[in-house]
Parts: structure tokens; C-alpha cells; sequence
């Protein structure tokens, strides 16, 4: 099977999959959040390896399996477990009893803000009754990467970054363009459930920082020398390839619904 039909066939059965777990939502989805976390964890600590890094793997897995259900229990819980465990983290590597580095600690810290973070944020997200908004950032980021891939085929002469050398700037402003069409597009079927504002804030968001996460994605990988994260997704390479953008928007969209949250309750007229 060449590896265009392997993409394809994968696609058909993992995306209606994934939109249904997110569209069940609850635990469903804190189950899909351990399962892609951890292996983007596993595959982020095992590029360093390569590299002749060190880092724990194992543990900072379940540590971020602790993180996501304790925060999924109870809200806050992140915020006070991951200092205390970053204080572990680093602590553990003094008695090491051989391949000590500092370094090797800040990698595994480094993962654990990266990759769980962003899924305990997914998953504080998803917990909007009004709108599910996890299926509206799919949407944009499929989109602004769909349309960034065309654009810069067609249309592209002009090199983006020296990270990745496919990508043009003509991509990348389609990409950007039809995220914000998208978002517009489902704020006109959703207006009930979703705000202009809302709706052009986050395809904004999403049209710039989907395209700055998979290229620091992409920055990583040049830097270790590795062309994808894993091969454990047949013709698309790694989770953390698949989810890079991800990553990278959740957090700012997060913030974003927070703080508008924050106002509404705080200074209505």
C-alpha cells in the first residue's frame, strides 16, 4: 500500500474516531488525552535520547497522567503538582548513579509544560457547555494546514524559515486567510452558540500559532536530527507531528475564553 493510501485510510478511521471522543467529551475524552500524551511525552524524551540526552521517561509519563486526572478532578490541582514535581524531577537527578546532567532534568520539565499542560487545558476547554470548542480549533488548524499545504504547492516562491524549507510565505498567508474564512463560516451555522468576536479572536489565534507550533516542532527535530517524532501513526509519523499545532493553540485559546469569562462575570454594565 503506497504511502499516500495508508495516510488516507488512516484518516478515514482516526478522524470520525477522535470527533467522536471529543464530541462525548467527560472522560471519554480524559481518556484520549492520557493515551496522546503520553505517547507525544514518550516520543519528545526519546528524540533526546538519540541525541545522547538522558532524560527520565517513565516517570514524567506518570507524573503527567497524575497531573491531567487530578486537575480533571479536581480544577487547580496542576498549578500546585507541578511545582512539586519539577522540585522531584530535579531532585532525582542528583542521585542518579550514572549519565548525570542538568540538563536531562530541564528536558523532562520541559516536556511536561510542552505537551501536558496544553492537554490539561484541552481538557478544562471541553468543560464549555455552550460551544464545543475543541471540534471548532480542529477545524481551523485541519484548515490552516490543509490550506497552507496548497498555497505554498501552487503558489509558493518565497521561503518562509530556514526550519523547514518547504514552506513558503505564500503558504502560509492561505493558511491564515481560509482559518479566518472557517471560523466565519461556523460562527454564520453556530451564531447562537459562538460571538463574531469569539469566533474571529481564535481563528486569528489559530491561523498564526498553528504554523508557529508545527515549525518549533520542526525546530526541534532538526536540532536532534530526526525526520518525525515516531512512526507509530502508518504514513503521518508521530502523535507530537500530528498534534504540534495543538499544542501550540491551546494554551492562548485557553487564556482567551478564560479572561472573556473573567469579564463578563466581573464587568457587566
Amino acid at each position: 500500500m503506497s504511502n499516500t493510501a495508508t495516510r488516507i485510510l488512516v484518516g478515514v478511521i482516526g478522524i470520525p474516531l477522535f470527533i467522536f471522543l471529543i464530541y462525548k467529551g467527560g472522560i471519554y475524552f480524559l481518556c484520549l488525552s492520557l493515551i496522546l500524551s503520553s505517547i507525544a511525552l514518550w516520543e519528545f524524551y526519546l528524540m533526546f535520547k538519540k541525541e545522547k540526552y538522558f532524560p527520565l521517561i517513565m516517570i514524567p509519563i506518570a507524573v503527567s497522567a497524575i497531573i491531567i486526572v487530578g486537575n480533571y478532578l479536581n480544577d487547580g490541582f496542576a498549578i500546585t503538582f507541578l511545582p512539586l514535581a519539577a522540585i522531584l524531577i530535579f531532585s532525582s537527578e542528583i542521585f542518579r548513579k550514572e549519565k548525570k546532567n542538568p540538563l536531562n532534568s530541564l528536558i523532562v520539565i520541559g516536556g511536561l509544560v510542552y505537551i501536558t499542560v496544553p492537554f490539561v487545558m484541552l481538557n478544562k476547554i471541553i468543560s464549555h457547555q455552550s460551544f464545543n470548542y475543541i471540534i471548532f480549533i480542529f477545524v481551523l488548524i485541519w484548515t490552516c494546514d490543509t490550506m497552507a499545504f496548497f498555497g505554498g504547492k501552487f503558489f509558493g516562491k518565497h521561503k518562509l524559515s530556514e526550519i523547514s524549507p518547504k514552506k513558503t510565505w505564500e503558504g502560509s498567508i492561505a493558511g491564515f486567510l481560509f482559518t479566518i474564512i472557517a471560523a466565519l463560516i461556523v460562527y454564520y451555522f453556530y451564531s447562537n452558540e459562538i460571538s463574531l468576536k469569539d469566533a474571529l479572536c481564535i481563528g486569528i489565534m489559530a491561523g498564526i500559532f498553528s504554523q508557529v507550533g508545527d515549525l518549533f516542532e520542526s525546530l526541534i527535530k532538526r536540532k536532534l536530527g530526526v525526520k518525525d517524532s515516531s512512526n507509530i501513526i502508518p504514513g503521518h509519523g508521530g502523535v507530537l507531528d500530528r498534534f504540534d499545532s495543538l499544542i501550540f493553540v491551546t494554551p492562548l485559546i485557553f487564556l482567551y475564553l478564560e479572561f472573556s469569562k473573567f469579564f463578563i462575570y466581573n464587568f457587566r454594565v
